[in-house]
């Protein structure tokens, strides 16, 4: 699908969601009580014109109700109008009680716009978005990310959802400053389920569980994370999640929990470091190779079609010839499972292995796992489910 297609048909999804919830939010309000008054009206003038007039002017009930519509809305056609005394002054009567019942219906339809409006700016309202990413948590780490999308979304279409315990006026902020990525807000504590439906987890592509910078603790803000990766996968198994955390011991856990990508802060700034004391030059390449506006920035990009069954030299080869480096490949892969290695016989030994397995958070069903492959083997024979690892623009 192209990406004008895509655009539309999310444009499509969110606009008949949309309209779902006006129309339930009409229910619920005083604009039917009002819409039938309304009619109830038209009605009445209708009848009483009709009857006063007779069959000169007004050959029929619905000729007197279309003059009842035109009169009591102030559009004043003039194709039919009253001649007799009392048939004027049922005419005033009606453009009086007109004027103040179009008035308090229009009235009513503005204020329901306005609270849905004000509802949106408070994080309270329904996000309808598909294949979006959905980001749990504010602070520093949270606006780079934003940046980053900001810059992908030139490459490709990026809707985000944030959800964040923030006063109104920074997630105003933030929505003008992000308008292009068409951000939404919903505020609430992101380990509830009812706060990540809201943010339309059911319907995301990727979550991304961020440290809560409120939570004073890393070890605190680690257990939040685990809770909030536990909710949605048990809402969303197929949606990716992407996981950051403090403390590298935590990561097990998060194994568990399914989580699909886990981040450790500070992870790799000891090599980094040491990297510089004893040489120079790493530091800054892996900052080109990892800064989104960057000529030479490292991306996963999908391989053409005919290198299908070709080996990982030709592939680099066409790369190289289109001015970008390929350095590797990864796939989506179904994880090893237990049952794959053990024997039909349940033994001892065999329920260790389970056991082990499930500990580490292996045997997921459909889940998947990324496998990267640094500079494999020039004889590597591409798949069609691999994807490469390129530094470098595709000319």
């Amino acid at each position: 699908m192209s990406l004008n297609n895509k655009r539309l048909s999310e444009g499509l999804h969110e606009a008949v969601a949309n309209l779902k919830d006006f129309l339930k939010m009409l229910r619920h309000s005083s604009l039917p009580n009002v819409a039938v008054l309304l009619a109830l009206g038209f009605a009445l003038a209708g009848l009483a014109i009709s009857l006063v007039q007779g069959e000169k002017s007004f050959t029929g009930f619905w000729v007197g109700v279309w003059w009842a519509v035109v009169t009591m809305t102030t559009t004043g056609y003039g194709d039919f109008y009253p001649i007799t005394p009392l048939g004027r002054a049922i005419g005033v009567i009606a453009m009086l009680s007109g004027i103040v019942l179009v008035s308090f219906f229009t009235a009513t339809i503005s204020s329901l716009f306005v609270a849905a409006k004000i509802r949106e700016g408070k994080g309270l309202e329904q996000v309808h978005y598909h294949d979006h990413v959905v980001i749990c948590g504010y602070g520093v780490l949270t606006r780079r990310l934003l940046d980053s999308l900001l810059e992908f979304d030139k490459e490709k279409s990026v809707k985000a959802t944030l959800i964040a315990d923030i006063p109104g006026e920074v997630a105003e902020e933030l929505i003008s400053e992000y308008q292009r990525l068409e951000l939404k807000f919903v505020r609430g504590d992101w380990t509830h389920e009812s706060i990540l439906k809201r943010a339309g987890v059911l319907s995301a592509k990727t979550v991304v569980v961020m440290p809560d910078e409120l939570v004073q603790t890393a070890s605190l803000r680690d257990e939040k994370t685990i809770l909030t990766t536990l909710a949605v996968k048990a809402l969303n198994p197929k949606t990716r999640l992407l996981a950051h955390i403090s403390q590298p011991d935590n990561r097990v856990f998060l194994q568990r929990a399914q989580a699909d990508e886990i981040f450790v802060a500070d992870e790799f700034t000891g090599y980094l470091l040491a990297s510089r004391t004893l040489s120079s030059g790493l530091p800054q390449a892996a900052r080109e190779m990892f800064t989104v506006d960057s000529p030479t920035r490292l991306t996963v990009t999908d391989l053409p079609a005919d290198l299908n069954g070709k080996t990982f030299a030709h592939a680099a080869d066409f790369f190289l010839g289109k001015g970008a480096i390929l350095i590797g490949l990864t796939r989506e892969e179904t994880p090893l499972e237990a049952s794959d290695i053990l024997s039909a016989d349940s033994g001892a030994l065999d329920e260790f292995i389970r056991r082990k397995f499930q500990e580490a958070g292996l045997g997921a069903g459909e889940k998947t796992l990324t496998r990267a492959r640094i500079n494999p083997p020039r004889d590597t024979i591409i798949d069609q489910k691999d994807k490469g690892f390129v530094i470098g623009k595709v000319s």
